[in-house]
């Protein structure tokens, strides 16, 4: 099983290759999906203290939290905009992260329970997918953290 010291030095890497990608050959970050959605995993892990799981594209989620839970990741570097998430999956994912890489960085868009989620997504029959409007799913992140109000 891969370490927390290893997915960190990954993460580095990954990360390093990506600016590479985008300053030497002119790339824009959207057109190194397969780099970003990898790092975004890696992150993900860092921030749960969590594991990879075995199999590369397992089907419905890529990352196990300390505290078992399984989730699911999905990785931008669109500013605005949706991201997919399968139907036929779902069942088999607890929380989602949605990472955006931005300027060099990444940051979590949104983490928390997947049926938080998809209750402000909608759902495309013809494809089997929702869709996750990334400003919505910012709110929902805000509203999950914000102070209660009396």
């Amino acid at each position: 099983m891969i370490t927390a010291d290893q997915i960190k030095h990954l993460y580095d890497n990954y990360l390093e290759l990506i600016r590479l990608e985008i300053d030497e050959f002119g790339v824009k970050p959207t057109e190194v999906r397969h780099l970003i959605g990898r790092i975004g995993e890696f992150h993900c892990a860092i921030q749960v203290n969590g594991t990879l799981t075995h199999l590369a594209n397992q089907h419905g989620f890529d990352v196990v939290c300390s505290k078992g839970r399984r989730i699911s990741v999905k990785t931008t570097a669109q500013t605005s905009g949706f991201v997919a998430i399968g139907k036929t999956t779902i069942n088999q994912v607890d929380d989602l992260m949605l990472v955006q890489y931005r300027d060099g960085r990444l940051s979590t868009v949104y983490y928390g329970p997947v049926a938080n989620a998809l209750q402000v997504c909608r759902y495309y029959e013809y494809s089997g997918k929702y869709e996750l409007d990334i400003a919505k799913a910012r709110k929902l992140l805000a509203a999950q953290t914000s102070p209660v109000q009396a």
